[in-house]
């Protein structure tokens, strides 16, 4: 009884994690089609006096997009990259 317990578990867990690629890989396809987000955990925005700065967040990713005139673009990434501040000058 253990054993199958054990099986199941290691089947349910490979199941969990394909599933979870599958969804960052999708994710991410989507940011290169400057697609939105299918699933955002939370949202963040934030404001400069030359723009904002949006984040969203998913599971273990997030995306950030810059629309500010001194940095202007967007990443995709883990979610300890952190926002990039302009340079100065």
């Amino acid at each position: 009884m253990k054993r199958t317990l054990g099986i199941i578990f290691k089947v349910f867990l490979i199941i969990l994690v394909g599933m979870w690629i599958a969804l960052i890989i999708t994710e991410y396809t989507r940011y290169q089609n400057n697609e939105p987000m299918l699933l955002v955990l939370n949202e963040e925005t934030l404001t400069y006096p030359d723009g904002h700065v949006y984040i969203y967040w998913g599971l273990g990713y997030k995306s950030i997009t810059y629309e500010r005139t001194s940095l202007y673009g967007k990443e995709f990434g883990h979610i300890f990259i952190s926002v990039r501040e302009a340079s100065e000058g």
